[in-house]
Order: structure tokens, then C-alpha cells, then sequence
């Protein structure tokens, strides 16, 4: 309870020193403004000046990273053996074969070899299956009758010889060996047939994932293609990843931290924009934290994840390669009325601050003085809060002049092609 009383105290007094040090500062430019603004105006009229239209203006505090943009997916397509290629898929509706930009569906079969040769070699290894199988048959049968007749010989004890008994004895051996041979011989005719219902079957290239657009062609008709050599390269892009690097001190639990807008945490929503589709912002989740830093930058690769947005039918907004700007802390990004410092100017009070709104009154332009109550300071320019102000949104307001003005005094908005007056500020400046 101490360390947070003294903790408010500190705050306090913090506070109090930042906007006696702000008032200091605009203090110090409105004195040197009227002092540059005692030359009294070489002859009588309506005093030159240069007015700025109050409007908000959008002041970035975020800190921004530049990310590249990845597929959800990627993946190399070939064939497992050699062969000639026969046919390419042909996208509906159009007269030509599968391009690179293309964009196809899971199971689509998108390129062929030449089936002669695999389906003969299917034919024959169905033919050698079932003659083998015939012959197991056969010495299953055979390993039948040897085994009645030798146990026939056996009970008939006294009425058959030895050696006739010995006969039927050797016959069921053999029969036995020949039915385990065939049996051998067919597993591994079945074994060459699957091989060759494999093999049939894999000249045919099919895509495995939804989403699959052809980034990558390396195989046209009739050419002849080796076992494993690409011939597609199929990426997924209805989802992406945004991957960018932060330092250290940018990760962590938020909840550790009183700035946590200003840190990554999965789960976290963050902006993206990009030169490529200027005037959108799109919005990414935060998937992704690495563990360690890269070694080289020293930073920890994080990972967004969005679904890619559609510009035309079969056109995605995001592409691979992308450079796009990942945005931490957009949500202290702010809009402000700003003035420069000049504007300013000291009221009756010594308290009070006021600026000079230029406005039309019988058809001269004159100005009047508008009490201000004023913000952050940012680069020379100082904001105007609208709550305490006397002047709003679209109020013109008096920065440049060479005389000290006056409430109702006649003025003269000055031009770009104001040559004379504008001679007649830089004088006084």
C-alpha cells in the first residue's frame, strides 16, 4: 500500500513536471513569435497573412515490420517411373492444357503417361496370378489324395506291404512340397501384380490438396519424363502466412506488460497493409512465435495467418514473394488537430493562450481572437484539444504574419502567387 501511494505521488509529480515543461516550451515560442511580430506595417491596410485550415491529422506512434508473404502449402509433383507423356489436363471451357496461374481441385488428374507398356505388364501379371493360383489348386488337390491314401495304407494293417506303404508316404512329401512351392510361386506373382496395379495407377499425376494453383510447368505432351523428375509445383494460397521479425523485446506474455499493445503474443489480431493494394488494411492472427532468434538478424521470426481475400473470380489479392507492413500498436495511431508553434499566441491572462481565426464579417475578412487549450507537442507543431477550445474542425486559423495582430483587426489571406507579401513575412521572420 506504501509503494503504491508513493508510486501515485512519483506519477503525479511526473505529470505535473511534463506540463509545466510543455507550457514552458510554448511559452518560450510565443514570446519569441510577438517579439519578431513588433514591426509595425509599412503602410495602412488590411495586414498579410498566411492561413491553415484546421483538420485532424493522423499521427503514427505503431512501430511497423516488414513481412513477406508465404503459401499455406507447397508441394513438387512427379512421376514414380519412367515413361512418355501422353495427356495434360484441360481446365474447362478452355481450348489449351494446364498452365502455370491455373488453379485445381484435389483428385484432379492434371498430367498422364502413355498407359501401352504399364498395361500389358498389368495384363500379364493378372494372367501369371491366376495360372499360378490354378496350379495351387491343383497341388492342394493332389496333397488330398496322398494323404487318404496313405492314411488308407496305415489302418490297413497286415494287407498292405511296407513299401506300398512307404509309397503313399513319399507321394503326400511330394504333393506337400509341390503345393508350397506353387503357394510361393503365387505370393510373389501377387506381389509383382500389385506392382504393376502400382505402377499403372501412378502414371497419372494427381493433386493432392484443394486450393492448388500451378506456380511451377516443366512437362509438356510426348515429352519423355524420368522417375522422379518435376513436373509440377503446386502451391496453396486461400490461406497465407505473413512472416516478419521482431526484437526481444517485443514478445512475451502481455500481461506482464502495462504496453502490451505494443508487444506480439499468439492469438493476437495485428494490421497489414502493402504498396500492392494501397488504401486496404486486411487483418492477421499472430500463430506463431519462434522459440530462438535468427542468428544473423538477431530477431524472432513471428507468423500471421489470414485467409487470402478474392479481388476477381480465380484472382487473390496476396501473393507469394509480397512485401507487405506488419503494424504493432496500431491502436495507439491517433488523429489531432495540429497547429505550428507560431499560431499560438498569449491572451489577456497569463494563463490563457489564444489563436486568430481568420472569418468574414460585411465582406472583409478579419480576425478574431479564439481561446485554445493545447495537447502534445509533436516535431513544431503543438495539438489543439477540442474540449477547452474555442476554434474546431475547419476553423482557419492565422500561422504566419508580420504584424502583431489584434482582435478585429482587417487581414489579407495571402496566395501562393502573393510575391510582395510573402517578402514582407520572410522580412519580418
Amino acid at each position: 500500500m506504501i509503494y503504491a501511494k508513493a508510486k501515485s505521488v512519483r506519477d503525479q509529480r511526473a505529470s505535473k513536471r511534463s506540463a509545466t515543461a510543455r507550457r514552458l516550451l510554448i511559452s518560450s515560442v510565443i514570446i519569441a513569435a510577438v517579439a519578431g511580430c513588433q514591426k509595425q506595417p509599412k503602410e495602412m491596410g488590411p495586414v498579410p497573412v498566411m492561413v491553415n485550415v484546421l483538420t485532424p491529422e493522423e499521427i503514427k506512434v505503431s512501430t511497423r515490420f516488414s513481412g513477406s508473404v508465404e503459401p499455406l502449402q507447397t508441394t513438387d509433383l512427379a512421376f514414380k517411373l519412367n515413361g512418355t507423356v501422353q495427356t495434360l489436363y484441360r481446365p474447362p471451357g478452355l481450348n489449351r492444357d494446364v498452365q502455370v496461374g491455373d488453379t485445381l481441385s484435389k483428385g484432379t488428374v492434371i498430367a498422364e503417361l502413355d498407359e501401352g507398356d504399364l498395361r500389358r505388364a498389368k495384363t500379364s501379371a493378372e494372367a501369371r496370378v491366376a495360372q499360378l493360383a490354378a496350379r495351387v489348386a491343383t497341388a492342394r488337390d493332389n496333397l488330398e489324395i496322398a494323404k487318404r491314401n496313405y492314411e488308407r495304407y496305415e489302418h490297413s494293417a497286415g494287407a498292405v506291404s511296407q513299401e506300398a506303404r512307404d509309397n503313399a508316404d513319399a507321394r503326400r512329401i511330394t504333393a506337400s512340397g509341390e503345393l508350397e512351392t506353387a503357394e510361393h510361386a503365387l505370393a510373389d506373382a501377387k506381389v509383382q501384380l500389385d506392382q504393376a496395379n502400382d505402377d499403372y495407377l501412378n502414371r497419372q499425376l494427381i493433386v493432392p490438396f484443394d486450393h492448388a494453383t500451378v506456380s511451377e510447368k516443366q512437362i509438356e505432351v510426348g515429352e519423355r519424363k524420368a522417375a522422379h523428375e518435376v513436373a509440377f509445383k503446386l502451391i496453396d494460397i486461400s490461406t497465407v502466412y505473413i512472416n516478419f521479425g521482431v526484437p526481444d523485446t517485443m514478445i512475451g506474455k502481455p500481461a506482464l506488460d502495462t504496453a502490451a499493445v505494443q508487444r506480439v503474443f499468439l492469438g493476437q489480431k495485428l494490421p497489414i497493409t502493402a504498396d500492392a493494394f494501397e488504401g486496404r488494411t486486411l487483418i492477421g492472427t499472430v500463430t506463431k512465435i519462434a522459440p530462438e532468434a535468427d542468428p544473423k538478424t538477431r530477431t524472432f521470426l513471428c507468423q500471421l495467418t489470414l485467409t487470402n481475400e478474392e479481388v476477381t473470380p480465380g484472382q487473390l489479392l496476396l501473393r507469394p514473394g509480397m512485401i507487405v507492413t506488419v503494424r504493432v500498436g496500431a491502436p495507439l495511431d491517433h488523429k489531432v488537430m495540429l497547429l505550428p508553434m507560431a499560431a499560438i499566441h498569449q491572451g489577456a491572462n497569463p494563463d490563457d493562450l489564444i489563436v486568430y481565426e481568420q472569418t468574414a464579417e460585411s465582406g472583409h475578412d478579419v480576425v478574431r481572437a479564439k481561446k485554445v487549450a493545447l495537447g502534445g507537442v509533436y516535431n513544431n507543431e503543438v495539438e489543439v484539444l477540442p474540449a477547452g477550445s474555442d476554434v474546431h474542425e475547419g476553423s482557419r486559423i492565422v500561422v504566419t504574419t508580420a504584424e502583431r495582430l489584434t482582435d478585429g483587426i482587417a487581414v489579407r489571406v495571402m496566395t501562393d502567387n502573393d510575391t510582395d507579401s510573402a517578402a514582407t513575412l520572410a522580412e519580418a521572420r
